[in-house]
């Protein structure tokens, strides 16, 4: 659930840098206890992306001006 509200609120069209340094400390908390939770073997590096996406969304700012998936979309519908 936490990492649900993560990515709910990297992808908000308003972003506060107080919110996102807030996200910072929240998601490694989240991944420490999903590391616990699960074996060694489920994590790969994807696990450890949330962590990273954050400097994207500081330096980018909002994440849907960014995605490709309206593109991808648009692309499916053309080719259908």
């Amino acid at each position: 659930m936490e990492i649900s509200h993560f990515f709910r609120d990297i992808c908000s069209s308003k972003l506060n840098v107080d919110h996102i340094e807030r996200l910072e400390t929240n998601i490694m908390e989240t991944i420490c206890k999903l590391e616990m939770i699960y074996a060694p073997s489920f994590f790969d590096s994807m696990e450890h992306l949330p962590v990273h996406l954050l400097f994207k969304v500081k330096v980018g700012g909002p994440v849907q001006y960014r995605w490709m998936y309206p593109f991808e979309r648009l692309d499916i519908t053309v080719a259908m």
